[in-house]
C-alpha cells in the first residue's frame, strides 16, 4: 500500500508540539503539588546581607566526599512566611539536543530549599533541621503516572 501527499515533517512537529505542551502540563503539575507540600515558615524579620562560612560535603563532583569551606558576605538573613512557596516554578528551554523541563525551588536570597528538602546535620542556626521533602514526593507520585500514560498512547 502506499501513502499520497504524506507530509510527515508536519505530522511529526505536531507530535513534536504535543509531546511537549503535555511535559509542560506535566511539570507545572510537579511544581503545584511542590507549593502544596512546601513548608510555609513562621519566622518574620528585617535582614540583611552577613558573613558566613558555608561547609558541605558534595556527593558528585570533583570534591565528592570531601568537606568544602568557605567564607561568604552573600548570606541573606530577611525571613517571611512563603517565601520558599514563591520561588517554586517550572523553568524550560529547548536545547539542540531537546527539550529540557525541571522543576526549581530557591533563588539568590532564598537560599535554603535544599535544606528542608534533604534535612541538614548542622548544630548552627538552632540545631539540626529534619528534611520536609517538597519536591520529590510530586515528582515521583507522577512520573509513575506519566510512563503509563504514555505507554497508553494517552499522552
Amino acid at each position: 500500500m502506499r501513502v499520497k501527499n504524506w507530509k510527515a515533517p508536519e505530522i511529526f512537529q505536531g507530535i513534536t508540539n504535543q509531546a511537549s505542551a503535555n511535559a509542560l502540563e506535566f511539570m507545572d503539575d510537579v511544581a503545584d503539588g511542590a507549593r502544596r507540600l512546601c513548608p510555609i515558615g513562621t519566622i518574620t524579620r528585617e535582614g540583611d546581607f552577613v558573613k558566613a562560612t558555608i561547609s558541605f560535603t558534595p556527593k558528585t563532583g570533583i570534591n565528592k566526599d570531601k568537606l568544602v569551606k568557605f567564607d561568604t558576605d552573600k548570606r541573606w538573613t530577611a525571613r517571611a512566611p512563603f517565601d520558599l512557596v514563591r520561588t517554586i516554578r517550572r523553568k524550560h528551554r529547548v536545547t539542540a539536543r531537546g527539550n529540557n523541563i525541571r522543576v526549581y525551588a530557591g533563588n539568590f536570597k532564598i537560599y535554603w530549599a535544599f535544606m528542608v528538602e534533604y534535612g541538614t546535620l548542622s548544630t548552627g542556626w538552632g540545631g539540626p533541621a529534619h528534611k520536609q521533602p517538597f519536591l520529590r514526593p510530586p515528582w515521583n507520585a507522577k512520573k509513575r503516572n506519566v510512563v503509563k500514560a504514555i505507554k497508553d498512547g494517552q499522552i
